[in-house]
């Protein structure tokens, strides 16, 4: 058996394939082919496992400043309504509005984000989208300038809040996440909904 195995190598080093490469480096070939895809493989997996699962993140403006949700909380993005002042509501409350029957607070994301800007004129909707997120039981709609992309990124790609934060609104954020080429605050969906 063994002395069969062994004519049988020979046979393999002697013989010459058709494209001048013998068997055996066409077999040693096949062999360095399958390690590197199984390296790739495994290079792909472990960086998977050291960057954890993917976040799926909405990604959108207030005028230049982007910001992004986790996709897990945003119900629906849809343009604004005809939506009904709400006499002695907080300034950020911009009012109610019909949404599917549903009665939905609208709320000005950038008067939450920029308290002390505030304006007297209230937030014009024309052209801009509300995003509605939900946490926790409760359910805003946040009035944004765009809505931009959805992005996926490793969850471990989330970085800490900018320092050019103002450290009383830090609290608005989870971090700070690279989309598109610039850094967007990841914003904290329980925090925005109870500011």
């Amino acid at each position: 058996m063994r002395n069969g195995a062994a004519n049988t190598v020979f046979e393999v080093i002697g013989m010459v394939s058709t494209s001048g490469i013998s068997p055996l480096d066409e077999a040693r070939g096949e062999l360095l082919r399958e390690a590197s895809i199984d390296a790739e493989a495994s290079g792909r997996e472990k960086a998977q496992e050291e960057s954890g699962p993917a976040r799926s993140l909405l990604v959108f403006f207030l005028g230049s400043e982007g910001f992004a949700v986790d996709l897990v909380h945003v119900r629906k993005v849809l343009r604004p309504s005809r939506i009904a002042f709400v006499s002695g509501a907080a300034p950020e409350v911009l009012g109610l509005m019909n949404c599917q029957g549903e009665v939905l607070c609208v709320l000005d994301l950038r008067r939450i984000l920029s308290p002390g800007k505030e304006t007297a004129q209230p937030a014009a909707t024309e052209g801009k989208f509300i995003v509605v997120v939900q946490h926790g039981g409760k359910e805003a709609g946040f009035l944004v300038d765009e809505v931009r992309d959805v992005a996926e990124i490793p969850a471990s790609s989330v970085h800490p809040v900018l320092d050019s934060i103002d450290p009383s609104r830090a609290s608005l954020f989870e971090g700070t996440v690279a989309c598109g080429g610039r850094f967007v605050g990841l914003l904290s969906p329980s925090a925005c909904l109870n500011p």
